[in-house]
């Protein structure tokens, strides 16, 4: 009897050790705690990537000799994050403007398609002035709109590319301060906040590129389809983003769909073809896959409408929306995806005037700016077992008045939080 007491005890013990390992297991992949939850933290730059492994079950067991090696699936780590939301407390509008050729003469006029550079300086500065900042077009479209606190979305695109004076490489492999791309990247430089991000539209089927440039004139010289390549490899690197406008800015109406199918892909052919002549095909996998009509005109069947709806990139990506443009109006501007009025195959642009931009500057008070919320610090291994937390910090700042109502963008995410409930969009 005594015996059978001692194994009584020594098994107790043995399951109270036991459970009292798994629940500190269970609280270490959970528990952060109090401290480390600040509203004010400074936030860490590292991006938050959630998944969720999938096991499939064998049909038949393998016998011990022949079975492989397991490696172990990784472990998401508990080192902390820190995560700030971008908001917006009405769903924002963004101008996007459209531009094509610049004159790079001193002392040049604007005309139509054409904007002098000493105008274009006059522009950014304008826009700047009025509190607004860029946002890429792509990111637009995706929802992951971001810019500096009290800022105010600007989208700037470009079409018909590639000419010199749109965007040409200095000796030291910068754009040139006498093409429009250098002046936009010069004025990016010196207002940090302002950002540097344009959408190219590209045709590469109509024109050589002039590559060399002396006492105001472009020409095209020996070497143009390498000049081409670099600025094309710099522009993807740096946030000049070439988008296809058709291979010979044709117009689409004109077009039965086979022969809409063939400026596309030609097009994106080129482009990459370009690529390769200086070894910087890798650059294309970046590029995201976004339309613009020649002339704002639309095929004339729905047949040839359903190919630019179903176009995919050669790198897989299906077209994430169809640019329009040619507005002047401020009924134009452009409604987040979160926005129901949103509809990504009818993006629309204004072309850029001195009134454009004057209307555009008197609307300022109009358009919300962007605020931030720093959500707290986290930890990956915490977030993989429980993604929802982003929503249930959200809603307790909101709640707690520490942070304001709105739309959130965050970690690719958004989340609207009105009268209290959060909803993942």
């Amino acid at each position: 009897m005594k015996f059978t007491g001692k194994m009584n005890t020594m098994r107790n013990q043995k399951w109270f050790l036991f459970l009292f390992l798994a629940l500190i297991g269970l609280s270490s992949c959970t528990y952060i705690p109090d401290q480390y939850r600040t509203i004010n933290a400074e936030p860490l730059q590292e991006t938050l990537s959630v998944s969720y492994p999938v096991k499939n079950p064998t049909s038949s067991p393998i016998p011990a000799n022949e079975a492989p090696l397991i490696t172990p699936e990784p472990t998401p780590t508990a080192e902390p994050i820190q995560l700030t939301a971008t908001v917006w407390q009405q769903a924002p509008r963004a101008p996007i403007l459209m531009y094509h050729r610049f004159n790079p003469l001193p002392g040049g006029v604007s005309y139509q398609y054409t904007t002098s550079l000493s105008d274009f300086d006059g522009h950014l500065q304008a826009l700047y002035d009025a509190g607004f900042a860029l946002v890429p077009l792509s990111d637009w479209l995706q929802g992951a709109i971001h810019i500096p606190e009290g800022r105010r979305p600007l989208v700037l695109t470009l079409d018909d590319l590639y000419y010199g004076d749109q965007l040409i490489l200095d000796e030291e492999g910068n754009p040139a301060s006498y093409c429009g791309v250098g002046r936009l990247w010069r004025f990016s430089q010196d207002h940090p906040g302002f950002n540097f991000d344009v959408a190219l539209f590209y045709n590469l089927g109509d024109k050589a590129y002039a590559n060399q440039y002396a006492n105001g004139v472009f020409s095209v010289q020996d070497g143009w389809r390498e000049d081409q390549a670099k600025a094309i490899a710099w522009g993807i690197q740096n946030g000049a983003i070439p988008l296809n406008h058709f291979y010979k800015h044709p117009f689409l109406d004109q077009l039965n769909p086979d022969q809409i199918l063939w400026q596309l892909q030609e097009n994106d052919a080129a482009l990459r073809n370009a690529l390769d002549l200086i070894g910087a095909r890798d650059l294309a996998a970046r590029l995201p896959n976004i339309l613009a009509l020649p002339y704002v005109v639309w095929p004339a069947t729905d047949a040839g409408k359903q190919v630019l709806y179903d176009y995919i990139s050669p790198e897989g990506a299906p077209v994430m929306g169809i640019v329009e443009g040619g507005y002047a109006t401020s009924s134009k501007l452009c409604p987040a995806p979160f926005n129901p009025e949103f509809d990504p195959h009818h993006i629309p642009r204004l072309n850029v005037t001195w009134d454009a931009i004057n209307l555009i500057v008197s609307l300022k008070e109009d358009l919300p700016t962007a605020a931030k919320c720093d959500l707290g610090i986290f930890t990956k291994e915490a977030l993989y077992n429980d993604p929802s937390q982003i929503s249930n910090a959200i809603s307790d700042l909101t709640q707690s008045g520490n942070c304001p109502e709105g739309y959130y963008v965050v970690e690719g995410l958004v989340f609207s939080v009105f009268n209290g409930e959060v909803i993942q969009q």
